[in-house]
């Protein structure tokens, strides 16, 4: 239809059909008709390309999901994928080498030099790292093969009966079950030195390590762990923070951390224990007395005013209170009157070890209290 013929076919809707003759009229009709099937078939077209549309969009989420299902499926072939450990890897090869050798001395041949270039992929497993082996069905470039060379010479009696053994892993061990496992696997305990820890006679490291081969006889170095003691150093005057990292520094730990009314700044360790200068082992715990800072005016006048000056009440409390002694505050305190010290009286009635041992407080530090509690009660 020509462009004329279709503008024609718009304006049918127009026409007044009583101006028309007969001939007229029917070529009217025929376009209108000629419209009509036009209509039709463009519908019927249109339905069937949105037809094919959805098809297509069928077949497209369809292909999708085919291809999520492979590339899961091809991640599961990846992991199931065989490995093995370093030092088994190590061992078979090992093993390999001595049945080569056995074979070869039947022929009066032995394995000289050895040189080994390996190639493998290495996964994370839960027991540390592996080696991916390929899949047999999977091509391989050969490049990407490992290599192992030898030499062969005539063999000599001493050759001959050359055999290389896994070294045992003997780390965190005691020393004597290190030294019976390297003795059992056919090698001796070469040299043997200590390193600071937390407990005696532990083996901390080895060489050579537990992933090499050596000859039977050969010398396993052991490195041991040994505690050792240390002197405490002064932590008087820092801040608890300092104080705390100066103990960590030198191996100890804080324990125990009072406070108590000072003249020195707030947070400023006025006391410890042990002592600066006292023997103790790695790891001890210093216990720590740190300033609250002066006493405030309002506790003063509080003190003043809750008994008359020179009274007994006032005279009673300044000498009888626990917390009065320099050195001991709320926890120390609580710790003397759960084992019935209520007053520097009765502390001064004790012996000097008994309170050591129920406030886990050093000697020295304990001389001290009695002494000042003695200056309490003859008010100097």
């Amino acid at each position: 239809m020509s462009d004329d013929d279709f503008r024609f076919t718009r304006e049918l809707t127009r026409v007044d059909a009583t101006k028309l003759d007969r001939a007229e009229a029917r070529e009217v009709e025929g376009l209108y008709r000629a419209k009509e099937y036009l209509d039709t078939e463009l519908r019927d077209r249109l339905i069937e390309v949105e037809t094919e549309r959805d098809l297509l969009r069928t077949k497209v989420d369809r292909l999708q999901v085919e291809r999520d299902a492979l590339r899961k499926r091809l991640d599961g072939l990846e992991a199931d994928r065989g490995s093995v450990a370093p030092d088994r890897l190590v061992a078979s090869l090992g093993d390999a080498l001595a049945s080569a050798r056995d074979d070869l001395s039947t022929a009066e041949y032995a394995v000289g030099r050895v040189e080994v270039d390996l190639k493998a992929n290495v996964v994370g497993g839960d027991d540390g790292p592996r080696f991916q082996l390929p899949d047999l069905a999977e091509p391989v470039n050969r490049e990407a093969l490992s290599t192992l060379r030898f030499d062969l010479r005539p063999a000599t009696p001493a050759e001959e009966t050359a055999v290389y053994d896994p070294i045992p892993d003997v780390r965190d061990r005691s020393l004597s079950e290190a030294r019976a496992a390297v003795e059992r696997a056919g090698f001796a305990v070469g040299e043997v030195t200590t390193e600071p820890g937390d407990e005696d006679g532990v083996v901390r490291d080895q060489f050579p390590s537990p992933r090499s081969v050596a000859e039977p006889g050969s010398p396993v170095d052991l490195t041991v762990s040994e505690r050792r003691e240390l002197d405490v150093p002064s932590v008087i005057g820092l801040g608890l923070d300092d104080a705390a990292a100066a103990l960590d520094d030198a191996g100890l730990t804080v324990g125990a951390v009072d406070a108590e009314t000072h003249d020195e700044s707030a947070d400023a360790v006025v006391g410890q224990s042990p002592p600066a200068g006292e023997s103790v082992s790695v790891g001890t715990a210093v216990d720590l007395t740190v300033s609250a800072g002066p006493a405030t005016a309002d506790e003063v006048d509080a003190d003043a005013t809750s008994a008359p000056p020179g009274s007994d009440a006032a005279e009673e409390r300044v000498t009888t209170d626990l917390e009065a002694v320099d050195g001991i505050g709320p926890t120390y305190a609580d710790r003397l009157r759960d084992a019935g010290v209520a007053d520097v009286t009765t502390l001064l009635d004790r012996d000097i070890e008994d309170v050591a041992e129920v406030t886990r407080a050093s000697t020295n530090r304990v001389e001290n209290w009695f002494a000042d509690a003695k200056r309490l009660l003859e008010g100097e």
